[in-house]
């Protein structure tokens, strides 16, 4: 049944060829025509434009008050503004004004009291810190027993040179796989001929010997070396030879058993001093010294151990098993600082080891300790006499002051002040003033438990004790009067006829405890405040003028004096020190207020200079961008508020007027267009022109120009091209015929700019450039109108479109021409003969 139902398939397939009209050849064709495609590829340009050095270039280029602001798009910003108002009518006057009273509250600055003394007792006792330290391990060379290479070996030879070749077998007794032998003495005997010219081959490297004993250097040797002893004999006979490595020293080596050594191991000493500080007084650390050996090329066995000392004292010790090791501190054990830390240890390599000590193996040494206690450490201050103050001494009777400390538990103290013995108070050191004279010296010397890592000390006087001053004496303090005489400003008398100010001025004095003082005030300007004051307790001194009118045809500068009258010594007796001796005048200048000025008509002109020249900025590659029409924002505004003075401007565009009158604003977008489009400089001058009236303190005259120019336009109504040149693509020539497909592509493809550019190929080939990478088609009569030797090609603005400067745009083409060619040939089948 299967059989049947495939001779049915067969029969039904048959009858569908034959009625298809399928012929099925009697026999196969003697030749075949062969089709495929061959691509090749033609560039035409790259372009590479970068927004950023467009932007970075006009940076550059940019006057004072010029800004570039770095957005999508990019902006162009310029600000300016004149303003005129009473406010500042009178400002040098002002500035003068406070520097001279300022000068006065300088001169009168003097104080003793319990503040002056707190300032001399505070500060910080500065601990000392261990710095890190490294150690290059010295004398790291490795002596191992002496090798017989060979002994007594007979060797046949012949007149002239010899060479005989050590067996691999006589190296196997070596101790390392490999090592350098940084110093051997190689020892040869040769008897039975006479043998000159000894020379030791080791792995190819020739190594001049003697007979006798030699010293050879830097001589590296394996189990597997080829050694051969070449020398030459002076006739035929036997040799008898011994060679012997001796004194073998290695600084470099490869699975060395330290087994096979005379001490069964290898040991490096360290010894490496930490210093701390100077002087005689203690402490106790804490924490611990880490210590990393670095070695290179090690392997093996390593044991490390420490001590620490100071002097004659144990202070630390640590042993380590490995490439790192601490030494562990003990913070109960006291050292004097002068001596110093000093670690001492030794490193020792056993088993089978690896090391290469050609580079010198390095100790780091890491403290990484606090200070624990301290021991008479020094604390010494010197207490001066204030400034002005030739003498000062204390009552017998007078109490202490308490030194406090933060950061430790004082656990002794000793030292004086002056001749007094200072004691101490729970965590604190009474420090007495009892008959004690200025300058003093407090030198005490400290003991206790640090419990931070800092340690600040402060003076305070208890509630229940006094100090009194028994007598002091201040001379030297500055009599020179404070001078002022300003002229009135040779611009505010040709501007104003006059102003109607408001000036107080307030003389805050502490005069405590200080007798025979007197200020005397004499001014042109202050209605109130003019005489003489004695000085004494504190008060203030007012100086005040209140709407004062100043008529600048008469009133031509501005004058105050202020003497102070101080004898030339001050004695001061008996006073307590909470009350304490202060001199002091602090000025405060309150108000200084123009209300009003009654202004002359005039002109005042101002000159910007030149702002940016936009012939510079917009050049070169980038010319092309003043042909473009900017979406400029240029607003010229005039105003006047408070007043009604008649008033006009006149800003001066590169030499071009515009004129605004009071609340006038004008667009100037135009013309600065017209200087973009010039390639000109933007120049800027500004003309104020007023007539006669006041300005109150509320007035304000002002003139102001803000221009923003953003890199974002409209194309005109043609193309603007800003790349161009030729490309020889003559070769289309030659396969014209055969272009079976073209088209134009890119390699390479990025427009971030905001600028939708066209790349034109020839007269007819047009390609936008938008955001994403185009392709485009050519057909034949395109191709063959490209295959010429100079195919112009040309990237453009299109016309009546709106192109923005993006900051970090970038337009990155390289078009190129892709072209399949259609190749046609034959193949014979025939069978040869």
């Amino acid at each position: 049944m299967k059989r049947l139902y495939l001779i049915f398939l067969v029969v039904i397939v048959a009858l569908v060829i034959f009625s298809c009209g399928i012929k099925i050849p009697q026999k196969a064709p003697e030749k075949v025509k062969v089709q495929y495609t061959k691509h090749l590829e033609f560039p035409v340009t790259t372009l590479d434009f970068k927004i950023k050095d467009l932007v970075d270039d006009i940076e550059g280029q940019l006057g004072s008050g010029m800004t570039l602001v770095k957005t999508d798009p990019v902006e162009i910003k310029y600000a300016t503004e004149v303003v005129f108002s009473p406010g500042t009518f009178l400002k040098d006057i002002e500035d003068e004004l406070q520097n001279k009273l300022s000068e006065l509250g300088g001169r009168f600055n003097l104080s003793i009291d319990t503040s002056y003394l707190a300032t001399q007792f505070h500060g910080s006792i500065e601990l000392p810190e261990l710095q890190p330290v490294e150690q290059t391990i010295g004398n790291s060379e490795i002596p191992i027993p002496d090798l017989t290479i060979v002994s007594g070996q007979n060797l046949p030879v012949t007149s002239g040179q010899n060479n005989f070749s050590i067996p691999t077998s006589f190296l196997s007794t070596l101790i390392f796989d490999e090592a350098n032998l940084k110093s051997v003495d190689v020892y040869l005997q040769i008897s039975g001929v006479t043998a000159s010219n000894p020379v030791l081959v080791v792995d190819g490297v020739s190594y001049s010997i003697t007979l006798g004993t030699k010293t050879l250097s830097n001589v590296l040797l394996k189990k597997s070396s080829s050694v051969v002893l070449r020398f030459n004999s002076a006739s035929a006979g036997i040799a008898t030879v011994t060679l012997e490595f001796k004194n073998q020293k290695l600084n470099y080596f490869k699975n060395l058993d330290t087994s096979k050594l005379d001490e069964e191991k290898i040991s490096l000493e360290v010894n490496q001093s930490i210093p701390v500080a100077t002087g005689s007084w203690k402490l106790a650390l804490g924490g611990n010294v880490g210590i990393q050996i670095i070695v290179a090329g090690f392997s093996g066995n390593i044991k490390q151990t420490y001590t620490a000392k100071s002097g004659s004292t144990t202070i630390g010790s640590g042993e380590s098993y490995s490439l790192n090791a601490s030494i562990t501190l003990n913070e109960a054990e006291k050292f004097t600082v002068g001596d110093g830390v000093e670690i001492s240890g030794t490193i020792e390599l056993t088993g089978t080891v690896s090391a290469d000590f050609r580079i010198a193996p390095k100790v780091k040494f890491t403290p990484n300790v606090q200070v624990k206690k301290i021991e008479d450490y020094p604390v010494l201050l010197t207490v001066p006499l204030p400034e002005n103050v030739t003498s000062l001494s204390f009552t017998s009777g007078s109490g202490y002051m308490l030194l406090s400390f933060e950061g430790i538990n004082i656990t002794e103290v000793s030292g004086t002040f002056d001749s007094n013995a200072l004691e101490k108070l729970s965590n604190q050191i009474k420090v007495p003033f009892g008959g004690v004279s200025l300058p003093a010296v407090l030198n005490a010397k400290i003991s206790g438990d640090v419990v931070s890592d800092g340690i600040f000390y402060s003076l305070s006087l208890p509630e229940d004790q006094n100090i009194i001053i028994e007598s002091a004496t201040i001379s030297g303090v500055s009599i020179e009067p404070v001078v002022i005489n300003q002229p009135v400003p040779e611009a505010v008398s040709q501007l104003a006829d006059s102003a109607t100010a408001t000036i107080i001025v307030k003389l805050n004095y502490d005069v405590s405890n200080v007798t025979g003082l007197n200020l005397d005030i004499s001014s042109n300007f202050f209605d109130v405040g003019n005489g003489s004051y004695p000085l004494s307790g504190t008060g203030v001194i007012v100086l005040k003028s209140e709407n004062k009118n100043f008529d600048f045809s008469t009133f031509t500068n501005f004058s105050l004096t202020l003497t102070p009258t101080i004898p030339s010594e001050i004695e001061v007796n008996n006073v307590n020190i909470r009350d304490g001796v202060r001199l002091s005048i602090e000025p405060v200048l309150e108000e200084f207020e123009i209300s009003s000025v009654d202004i002359k008509p005039q002109i005042y002109s101002q000159d910007f200079g030149t702002v940016v020249d936009f012939g510079d900025v917009f050049s070169g590659d980038f010319e092309f961008l003043k042909e473009l029409d900017f979406a400029l924002n240029a607003l010229l505004g005039f105003e006047i508020t408070e007043s009604t003075i008649p008033a006009t401007i006149t800003l001066y565009i590169s030499g071009d007027p515009v004129k605004l009158t009071n609340g006038q604003e004008k667009d100037i977008g135009d013309m600065i267009k017209q200087l973009i489009k010039n390639g000109s400089p933007l120049i800027l001058s500004i003309t104020l022109e007023t007539g006669s009236g006041e300005l109150t303190k509320d007035s304000e005259i002002r003139a102001w120009l803000d221009l923003t120019i953003p890199l974002q336009a409209d194309t005109p109504d043609t193309d603007v091209v800003i790349n161009e040149g030729t490309i020889d693509l003559s070769t289309l020539k030659q396969v014209k015929d055969i272009v079976e497909l073209a088209q134009l592509k890119f390699g390479t493809y990025s427009n971030t700019t905001g600028l939708k550019a066209k790349l034109k190929l020839g007269d007819d080939v047009t390609i936008t450039l938008t955001d994403t990478e185009p392709t485009i088609e050519l057909d034949k009569a395109q191709i063959e109108a490209l295959a010429d030797t100079a195919v112009p090609y040309k990237i453009m603005l299109p016309a009546d479109s709106t192109i923005s400067l993006n900051y970090n745009g970038q337009l990155n083409i390289a078009p190129y021409l892709s072209v399949d060619l259609k190749v046609a040939t034959e193949v014979s089948l025939g069978q040869g003969r």
